[in-house]
């Protein structure tokens, strides 16, 4: 398949180029030869939903490829022939899960821990941190409801939740400063906000909240997939996500990373008997618990969404170029859909700095159109086969690596028929 960057976007990595190992990958896994399948159908072979759609809504929900949807109907397929009689090949998945991801983020897999969801794996944070009355979190302005509620719940203790409030759709970090107070325990933040796509340049907030003994962590469930995210760069003392949106990945996995400064202090007041360090031990009540984050999986996990995360992680780990490239398509795509935009006379709200782009665009509707409304836009596009979500009065597109510039092309055309 021809890549169909354009000149605006030459600088993309070429789609051909990093799909090529991944296309090896899948001949040793299925004894196939690169003669069996026409090369520049790839795109279309490994991304089925490249066949039919014209996919741009990844910050809700991610479309699996060919190689997770194969593992998985094989999972299904082996425990309804044969139940639990070869569950070592699955286990295995799941070890292997814990090492990728800690790899995709450059952690250590004692580090990390699977949980039910983003907001399951905060509530865990919030809960086996020791609380005070009086004690405040800081959090932004038109949070996703995951990274607030679990704050929330904590006022029943004493404890106080203060929102920075957006300027320009911006979380502007000096404003963040300006409310750390004596009492300010903890700062937590997105990495991108689903709502506006704008990334939050969280390193220097953490370092502030550091330098005062202050706990800072975020919710990076719309930065995994699309961003490189390096915990030791951004020195956050913990992540929250889930992968079933930019990863690619079946609904639901959750994903905890705990920092090395944060897990001393954290009581476990979620023990539960696959927390233990012989969890088959079952009448051993008093055992210790498993060492580092792995303790935190206090049940069985979700085998069957951690198996097809594993092969999601290795999809990614196929990529020629790895996450880099990633990036560099997704924030290059992105660059090309706001150029688009903005000649088409769309009300860009997500910020269009370098450091502040995700792979997460919202515009409102035209402004000469005003009885058209976001989900009417919505509408249209889904009239054409085009995917996007309408949300709090904005459209937002999401385009992921394997999209191309032809098609934003096609959006954009469209844009300009509902015009008229």
């Amino acid at each position: 398949m021809a890549d169909t960057d354009t000149k605006n976007s030459s600088s993309l990595p070429a789609l051909d180029d990093m799909l090529h190992t991944l296309l090896l990958r899948e001949e040793d896994k299925n004894k196939r030869t690169r003669q069996d399948e026409d090369v520049k159908e790839l795109r279309h072979l490994l991304f089925p939903v490249t066949r039919h759609t014209i996919y741009l809504k990844h910050s809700s929900l991610g479309p699996l490829s060919s190689p997770v949807a194969r593992i998985l109907h094989d999972y299904a397929n082996d425990t309804s022939h044969f139940g639990d009689i070869y569950d070592t090949r699955w286990k295995e998945h799941i070890h292997t899960a814990h090492s990728r991801l800690a790899n995709l983020i450059s952690a250590r897999p004692d580090q990390v821990a699977f949980t039910a969801s983003t907001a399951d794996g905060l509530m865990l944070i919030a809960h086996c941190l020791d609380w005070q009355a009086g004690d405040t979190i800081i959090i932004a302005e038109d949070e996703f409801p995951s990274n607030v509620h679990p704050w929330l719940n904590l006022q029943e203790l004493g404890v106080q939740v203060h929102t920075v409030p957006a300027r320009n759709h911006r979380i502007v970090a000096e404003d963040i400063f300006a409310s750390i107070t004596s009492r300010t325990r903890l700062v937590s933040l997105s990495l991108v906000e689903f709502s506006t796509g704008f990334r939050n340049d969280i390193a220097p907030i953490a370092a502030y909240c550091h330098e005062r003994g202050i706990l800072c962590g975020i919710d990076a469930i719309q930065a995994l997939g699309a961003l490189e995210v390096n915990v030791q760069a951004l020195d956050v003392d913990y992540v929250a996500a889930a992968a079933h949106k930019w990863l690619l990945s079946p609904r639901t996995t959750g994903i905890l990373y705990v920092s090395d400064n944060l897990f001393p202090q954290l009581h476990m007041r979620r023990k539960g008997w696959y927390s233990m360090e012989e969890p088959f031990d079952y009448f051993n009540y008093q055992q210790p618990l498993k060492a580092g984050a792995a303790c935190l999986e206090y049940s069985w996990p979700n085998a069957f969404s951690i198996v097809g995360l594993d092969v999601a992680l290795e999809v990614f780990e196929s990529l020629d170029g790895g996450m880099q490239a990633v990036e560099a398509r997704v924030l290059g795509i992105t660059r090309h859909l706001l150029a688009g935009l903005k000649q088409l006379g769309y009300p860009i709200i997500s910020p269009q700095s370098e450091g502040e782009r995700s792979g997460i665009v919202c515009f409102l509707p035209h402004p000469e159109y005003r009885n058209m409304t976001n989900q009417q836009i919505a509408s249209g596009l889904a009239a054409q086969q085009i995917y996007v979500v309408a949300r709090a009065g904005a459209v937002r597109i999401s385009p992921h690596f394997y999209n191309t510039i032809e098609e934003i092309d096609v959006v954009l055309n469209t844009l300009e028929n509902l015009k008229k």
